[in-house]
């Protein structure tokens, strides 16, 4: 192409070294439908998981601050058994379900710089208890083994940047099960051990976003995956390039 009196090349390399492989059709996908909660096409549902056992979905609204628990025996004919408002709780950011146990991560409703928590309810959405973690929890999950909660806790500044709390991640013990879970079953890791060590982040291709912020107010925790043998979790930190490893 020629721009006024510049010529731009371009040149396209083709990487044929892998071939792409023959597709082996063992998994066919066929759409049968969708499902709007709220039935009037209100629904604004970010995430849903499937309880196995009881052939439920929980989905959540972060718009309306509430969870669904719907009846998925039938998935061409889904139906809402009962809406929980998760308003008196603080809201609502992320759902998990295992072992009959429902544990719904909550931020600060009054203080969105504050601790939030995590509420837990059983299937049916009876509530069980309520314990506090870290600053705006944004996922939670449970370990493979289900004797452990956690959640990525984003600590997200406020608007002007003029409050930042630091992220952080919450490990919920519930081994002794939730009838016995007090807050002295909640640890919450903090990062500061790592502040000052910017420069070492750097160099592994990680980043700082805001230069007057600790390392541990910048790093923000965002989703958790746990090893099968739940042992270690990984981190991710989205808006630092960066992945955190838990033993």
């Amino acid at each position: 192409a020629t721009l006024g009196t510049n010529t731009v090349s371009t040149v396209y390399i083709i990487d044929n070294d892998k071939p792409a492989p023959v597709p082996s059709n063992q998994i066919s996908l066929n759409y049968i439908g969708s499902f709007d909660p709220s039935g009037n096409s209100t629904s604004s549902t970010e995430i849903v998981v499937h309880d196995a056992a009881t052939q439920r979905l929980f989905t959540i609204s972060s718009l309306t601050d509430v969870f669904d628990i719907i009846n998925f025996s039938n998935p061409l004919s889904p139906s809402v058994i009962t809406t929980v408002n998760m308003l008196p709780y603080g809201g609502i950011t992320s759902i998990a379900v295992k072992n009959g146990i429902v544990a719904v991560a909550s931020p600060n409703g009054t203080n969105p710089q504050g601790n939030g928590s995590v509420v837990f309810f059983d299937t049916n959405g009876v509530f069980l208890k309520q314990v506090n973690v870290g600053v705006l929890p944004d996922m939670i999950t449970f370990t493979p083994d289900g004797t452990k909660v956690l959640t990525a806790n984003e600590g997200e500044p406020n608007d002007a940047y003029t409050v930042d709390p630091e992220g952080s991640v919450s490990i919920i013990d519930i081994s002794g099960g939730i009838s016995n879970l007090t807050q002295s079953n909640v640890t919450t890791l903090s990062f500061t051990p790592f502040n000052g060590q910017e420069a070492n982040l750097a160099l592994t291709g990680g980043r700082k976003v805001k230069s007057t912020s600790t390392l541990a107010q910048d790093l923000e925790p965002e989703y958790i995956t746990v090893s099968a043998d739940s042992q270690k979790a990984w981190v991710s930190c989205q808006e630092n390039n960066a992945v955190v490893e838990i033993n």
